[in-house]
């Protein structure tokens, strides 16, 4: 009950981000209980997460005056969160070695949804026999050299965006309360609010993303479909080495695409919340990687599709229940203040 108290004694942003939080946390006894897999490592971090939220929400959840070790919780929960995807990844992608594909039923999706368009639906098996844009031509060389380039931007964006910028923003602020003597500047409620709502849309895409993994286990198209391509992808220099960082014998998790849902689901957050500059850059970058695992065979139109309705269920999901929740009692608690203010003014007068 202490815990739901605490819970309730946050704004909304707060909310969704724990929600979130306490989501991953699920999705490994999910793995661990249904799947019977999932690392030691993992369920150690999973242990360290839940016990700082219950930490957080009975002891410092709508007490301002121990503001300093709350902060902290905050930042140190937000560096596990990189720590804690990765290894949902890894675990979740070990099931497609263990299962049976579903290869054909994505490739039966994408006939029906391009199959008027494309024969069987394959975008890639299309631009394989192009006579413009296959990588048999200099155009499509280049084309697929500049992609495998995007492509490997969904490795930084996170990490830069989210985990770089938006913390740092975080970290300043927990140095200023400190050397003043916990008073708050101007921008903390925007930089907190903006780092938690930013993480639980990140958050809550990619556990989606993993769960759906494990119920529909696939490889991809340069693997399931390999013998059916014509012409090989013909990559060089820096290129050529990120793509053989991608082995075919270790393809996994094809539907639905990670790559996309998670980059459309920051860029969607910081436009709505943060920079719609950046926002916008970083979707635009997200374009270019799903076009990039279409041209490069790492998945199929429908993963893609796919990706992209978690992102924005996910980013729905947070934005309405949360920073959306909070924009309206924020702007009614404004109001009230501004009604109180004249209304002692009018009995001075």
């Amino acid at each position: 009950m202490k815990i739901l108290k605490g819970l309730k004694a946050l704004n909304p942003v707060y909310q969704m981000f724990f929600i979130s939080t306490l989501i991953s946390c699920f999705f490994t006894v999910y793995l661990v209980a249904y799947l019977k897999i999932e690392t030691l490592f993992s369920v150690m971090i999973s242990i360290i997460t839940l016990a700082l939220i219950i930490i957080y929400l009975t002891k410092f959840a709508g007490y301002p005056s121990k503001w300093k070790n709350g902060d902290i919780i905050l930042l140190l929960l937000n560096f596990i969160i990189i720590l804690h995807l990765p290894v949902h990844f890894l675990s979740s992608a070990r099931i497609s070695f263990g299962r049976d594909k579903k290869d054909d039923l994505l490739i039966k999706f994408d006939k029906f949804m391009l199959g008027w368009l494309i024969k069987d639906g394959q975008i890639a098996l299309w631009i394989d026999k192009n006579d413009y844009i296959g990588p048999h031509t200099s155009f499509g060389k280049f084309i697929n050299n500049s992609l495998e380039l995007f492509y490997f931007f969904y490795y930084l964006i996170p990490y830069v965006s989210m985990h770089f910028m938006s913390l740092l923003n975080c970290l300043r602020e927990i140095i200023f309360r400190f050397n003043h003597d916990g008073l708050r500047s101007s921008s903390y409620k925007k930089n907190w609010n903006t780092v938690l709502f930013v993480s639980s849309v990140y958050l809550l895409t990619c556990v989606s993303v993993f769960f759906v993994n494990t119920l529909v286990p696939a490889t991809s198209p340069r693997q399931h479909l390999k013998n059916e391509f014509v012409h090989p992808l013909e990559l060089s220099g820096l290129s050529k080495y990120l793509n053989m960082r991608c082995k075919d014998d270790q393809s996994a998790n094809s539907f639905p695409s990670g790559h996309v849902a998670e980059v459309v689901s920051i860029g969607l957050a910081y436009y709505i919340d943060k920079d719609k500059f950046v926002g916008g850059l970083i979707i635009f970058l997200s374009a270019l990687i799903a076009l990039a695992t279409i041209f490069l065979r790492y998945h199929y139109f429908c993963d893609v599709v796919m990706g992209l309705i978690l992102a924005f269920l996910s980013f729905e999901i947070n934005y309405y229940f949360g920073l959306r929740r909070y924009r309206k009692d924020n702007k009614e608690e404004k109001a009230d203040f501004k009604m109180m203010n004249d209304e002692s003014l009018e009995t001075m007068i």
